[in-house]
């Protein structure tokens, strides 16, 4: 039996055709919660041809531990742990943590996470268009709550 990991994927990654377009399989998700941490787009793209103000998604403490967002639980063959560091830019761009994930069963799963590294983050960026078109096919994933308020996100463009 392969080793397996659990990995938590929020932003373009919980979409499922995005997640497979970049080389990724899973044997099974689910929809998860993780407690006291938001989405937000407030990491600063590695692109050199990024626009001015282009945000990519990343997560940060909530204010005074409150609240909690929505994201998908991956198990997946551990042989992917490199392509994961690799698309996160590890340990440069990203720091990668054990951060326990609540499942909708209210089990507890110990999943990787990664944060944007401290530096590699700047407050008033926003996502592009095409992030929020590939965030719309989520719409089944996510409760109606965090997924409207998700869709409000001003974009850049």
């Amino acid at each position: 039996m392969p080793d397996l990991i659990h990995f938590f994927a929020y932003g373009k990654l919980v979409n499922d055709d995005y997640f497979k377009s970049k080389g990724f399989e899973y044997i099974s998700k689910i929809s998860v919660t993780l407690s006291a941490y938001r989405l937000v787009f407030n990491k600063i793209p590695t692109a050199p041809d990024a626009p001015e103000g282009l945000g990519w998604s990343n997560i940060e403490p909530t204010p005074n531990n409150a609240g909690m967002m929505e994201g998908i639980l991956y198990e997946m063959d551990e042989s992917f742990l490199p392509k994961l560091d690799e698309y996160y830019q590890y340990p440069k761009e990203y720091a990668r943590k054990i951060m326990k994930v609540n499942r909708h069963d209210f089990i507890l799963v110990n999943a990787i996470v990664y944060i944007a590294q401290t530096g590699r983050t700047k407050p008033g960026l926003r996502p592009d268009k095409a992030t929020m078109k590939i965030l719309k096919g989520l719409r089944k994933l996510h409760s109606m709550l965090y997924f409207s308020r998700l869709m409000n996100t001003p974009t850049l463009d």
